[in-house]
């Protein structure tokens, strides 16, 4: 059992694209540790030293840097726990096509994918639509749909220029669900209906540009289906603490795992905190729960 805390750092902020969405994250958790009674204080690590009095840090940072097993390895170095998962299973979540290959070798569902190491790559590239992705990066941050092999080089063209690692993969038509857990507690799913042709950046940040189902309408056998199938991913992948897991569901509910995210965010907007609400849970007895579970 952890021993009792003193004194907490909510790490937000960061060097990712996601900075802003981390930093609004970082606000709510601290607003939220400082209502439950907690000494708490805000570091941004990538300006700021984590100072010597703090024994527990909440992590809120999205993107390189706080989601790859950076961060975690530097606690972990300094003997600080953390909440979230761990080095391993951050570094493997983060990185989506290392996250598909374990998911393959496990059976369970995801999109058929090519990765793209050179313009090369795509020349074995003729049918369409495709989606392309960077490996590393949230928010769909970088994210395209590709119509035509002439849009899949110029995406390529434009975004290895930015990206070290990409990747296309099947583009498949259907509801995109997420499913957040925390251990082996699995949230009301929750289904996003983007006014745009997908979950893009500007569904996901932009008020009234997405509808969300909560809770999704499944069957009750099928919900079933679809939060194993959460689990199954969550301890393939090594997850401690929350963690979100995204999906598609096609047209015959057949269901294929996108992604993992291994800290979610806790903005105004973010899906972990509305679905821990739908669960009967207060933004301050989600926070406790992930600390609980560090």
């Amino acid at each position: 059992m952890m021993k009792k805390i003193k004194k907490i750092a909510v790490l937000c902020g960061g060097i990712s694209a996601e900075r802003e969405v981390s930093l609004r994250s970082g606000l709510n958790v601290e607003k939220a540790i400082r209502n439950l009674g907690y000494n708490v204080i805000s570091i941004d690590p990538s300006t700021d030293e984590i100072p010597n009095d703090v024994d527990f840090a909440f992590l809120a940072l999205h993107g390189s840097g706080g989601e790859d097993g950076a961060i975690q390895g530097l606690l972990e170095w300094k003997g600080i726990p953390y909440t979230g998962s761990g080095i391993h299973a951050s570094a493997i979540a983060y990185n989506k096509i290392t996250t598909k290959i374990l998911l393959k070798y496990y059976g369970l569902p995801t999109a058929e994918f090519v990765e793209l190491n050179t313009i090369r790559d795509c020349d074995g590239i003729n049918e369409f639509p495709k989606i392309i992705k960077p490996a590393m990066e949230g928010s769909s941050i970088g994210i395209q749909i590709i119509d035509n092999k002439n849009e899949l080089i110029t995406a390529y063209t434009e975004l290895s220029q930015t990206f070290s690692s990409l990747f296309v993969e099947d583009y498949i038509s259907g509801r995109e669900i997420t499913i957040s857990l925390l251990g082996d507690e699995v949230y009301p799913i929750l289904e996003l209906v983007p006014k745009n042709r997908f979950y893009d950046y500007e569904a996901k940040y932009t008020k009234g540009m997405t509808d969300f189902l909560l809770p999704a309408k499944f069957s009750r056998k099928k919900e079933i289906e679809l939060k194993q199938l959460a689990l199954d991913a969550y301890y393939i992948i090594g997850c401690k603490g929350a963690a979100r897991v995204d999906m598609i569901v096609d047209q015959k509910e057949n269901p294929y795992i996108l992604e993992l995210n291994t800290i979610p965010g806790m903005t105004d907007s973010s899906d972990l905190p509305a679905q821990a609400k739908a669960a009967g849970l207060s933004f301050e007895d989600l926070v406790q729960r992930i600390i609980d579970a560090a």
